[in-house]
């Protein structure tokens, strides 16, 4: 484990789960649901999604300590009734309620063909694609939405009027491997603002507005983000959160707002569904015709200075494969950030 660059620090897989999981024990997490947690941040990591892996790991342990992340959460199905689930996750951490909605979600699929599982008072949920995957992976198609407090501006609004809800799909394929797309609903995740200023690096301008409303490309100066394509962005967020939270009668967005509450938030809501392909016939014709896609995508006609064309998902395969041999790079920033935390718990931080 040596040093990436002069503002990167490397570190591998193995070292990273392992303190990883230990600070979460340290805040009072079991053993196997703090493995589980530090797991699927470090699977963000080793695909390129930085802005949802070890990044998080200070507010996290922030809200641990402040009770509002729960570490004994009694996470529980409320309801069945045929499709349809309503999981209530009592503030458990985010990424722990979420695989247990798609778990829910695809066992309602093998009993009905679809599953849709409204997972209630969530918190912050990480990469989704991982959920997604989870459904791809037992031969389903998986579609999963998380809504949050308002962070992002509304088109044609100079302040946050709703969430950079994230949107992830994906469908299974044979030798190519699952498709996943995972998005937000902004211009990007906040996430990636927040390694920007750990970077000390500027963003371009279309990321976010200040707290005037105006461009900027300081990322310690933007505190609400700006929508993907506009009002296609800021709508598709709009009906996630209905999706999402007003089925659960859990709002997010109506009550930060009407309440003149726009302090921060981490309770979420989120929704995994899964999607039985084998009802609509042959899964193995479907996988088959998935790469066929995949084939006649990846041999299109390239633009200038492209080597290759990449399906969704794909250049996360590529990036893990690489992570996986070479480790994972942290910006230094975001590592002092993460060993101050660290310190606050009591953990000694791996040695490099």
């Amino acid at each position: 484990m040596g040093m990436a660059n002069e503002s990167t620090i490397t570190l591998g897989k193995a070292d990273l789960l392992a303190f990883a999981s230990d600070l979460f024990v340290a805040a009072g997490v079991a053993r196997a649901m703090a493995d589980e947690w530090a797991g699927i941040l470090i699977w963000a990591n080793l695909r390129g999604v930085d802005s949802h892996g070890v990044i998080r790991i200070p507010r996290y342990l922030d809200l641990l300590r402040r009770k509002t992340i729960n570490t004994a959460p009694n996470i529980r199905v409320e309801k069945r009734a045929g499709a349809v689930s309503i999981l209530e996750a009592d503030r458990a951490p985010g990424v722990i309620a979420m695989a247990r909605a798609m778990e829910e979600a695809i066992d309602r699929a093998r009993a009905v063909h679809v599953g849709w599982c409204a997972a209630r008072n969530i918190t912050h949920s990480g990469a989704i694609g991982y959920f997604a995957l989870m459904a791809a992976e037992a031969g389903m198609a998986g579609i999963v939405m998380g809504a949050s407090s308002p962070m992002m501006a509304y088109h044609g609004a100079r302040v946050a009027g709703v969430s950079s809800n994230p949107l992830a799909l994906a469908v299974p394929g044979k030798k190519r491997g699952p498709l996943v797309l995972d998005m937000s609903t902004a211009t990007v995740a906040n996430g990636k603002v927040i390694g920007a200023r750990d970077a000390g690096a500027e963003v371009p301008l279309g990321w976010g507005i200040d707290a005037e409303g105006r461009d900027t490309t300081d990322p310690k100066k933007i505190t609400t983000l700006l929508a993907l394509g506009g009002p296609k962005g800021s709508g598709l967020s709009l009906l996630i959160e209905c999706l999402t939270s007003l089925t659960v009668g859990n709002p997010l967005v109506a009550r930060a707002l009407l309440e003149k509450n726009l302090a921060d938030n981490p309770v979420q809501n989120g929704l995994a569904i899964a999607v039985d392909l084998s009802v609509f016939g042959n899964l193995d014709g479907f996988t088959e015709e998935v790469d066929r896609l995949g084939d006649a995508i990846v041999a299109l006609p390239r633009a200038d200075g492209v080597s290759r064309i990449f399906l969704p998902g794909e250049r996360g395969n590529t990036v893990m494969a690489e992570r996986e041999a070479k480790g994972i790079p942290i910006p230094k920033g975001t590592w002092n950030r993460i060993v101050a935390a660290a310190q606050g718990v009591g953990i000694e931080p791996p040695r490099r």
